[in-house]
């Protein structure tokens, strides 16, 4: 409560961003995994883990003008660790969306097609929020090339994202930087500028599926 010309007057708590953007997450589908990915349980016992949460760890305080990529082999605790980094940035005070990219980009590209304001709309949730995690971009059927509907979204988003150093994004995906460049290289070198110094590639051995492994998480 302030106190404004000798009147009382309400204000927003502070709270309420970090529990309106815990909301935002737990609708889109990662309620089950704030308390489960965490930075103390990510399993670092083999050395390309621990290169995994050493970033994480650096990158929590060092956001600005960066970004997080995490890129290559399936089940290797690429959405753990960028979980991870969403929930602490978020205890911070930062709000966060969660973008499962197969999922939101179709619902995106329909909402263009309609030719009304909801794409505005929802297209400004993603490009202006302070944290945001884009899970498996570029993620396709059978592992189509993307087309040039997906190209064209996510180049509007990123290049937004690009230009404002203050918003912190973090990119999951199945593809190298080098296949991000081949599909796009407007997209791939402007994820690959941003994450430059917090950019990992997890080379593609089923060994490091830890969802293969019995009683361990991705």
């Amino acid at each position: 409560m302030l106190i404004v010309d000798g009147c009382q007057a309400l204000r927003p708590c502070e709270c309420m961003k970090v529990r309106r953007s815990l909301s935002i997450i737990k609708n889109s589908g990662l309620s089950n995994l704030l308390d489960e990915y965490t930075l103390d349980n990510f399993d670092a016992s083999a050395p390309w883990q621990k290169i995994m949460k050493d970033k994480a760890q650096l990158f929590i305080d060092d956001t600005i003008g960066n970004w997080f990529f995490a890129g290559g082999q399936v089940g290797s605790g690429k959405s753990h660790i960028c979980t991870a980094i969403v929930n602490e940035l978020m205890k911070r005070g930062s709000e966060a969306l969660y973008m499962r990219w197969r999922d939101d980009s179709v619902s995106l590209k329909r909402s263009i097609a309609s030719d009304g304001p909801e794409y505005f709309e929802e297209i400004n949730k993603y490009k202006r929020v302070k944290v945001l995690y884009i899970d498996d971009f570029f993620k396709t059927e059978r592992g189509k090339q993307p087309t040039a509907a997906d190209i064209n979204l996510a180049f509007e988003l990123l290049n937004h994202r690009y230009i404002n150093k203050d918003l912190v994004t973090i990119i999951s995906s199945e593809r190298f930087i080098d296949d991000l460049l081949s599909i796009d290289e407007a997209i791939g070198s402007r994820i690959y500028q941003r994450s430059r110094k917090y950019c990992i590639e997890i080379t593609n051995d089923k060994s490091k599926n830890i969802r293969l492994k019995e009683g361990k998480i991705k």
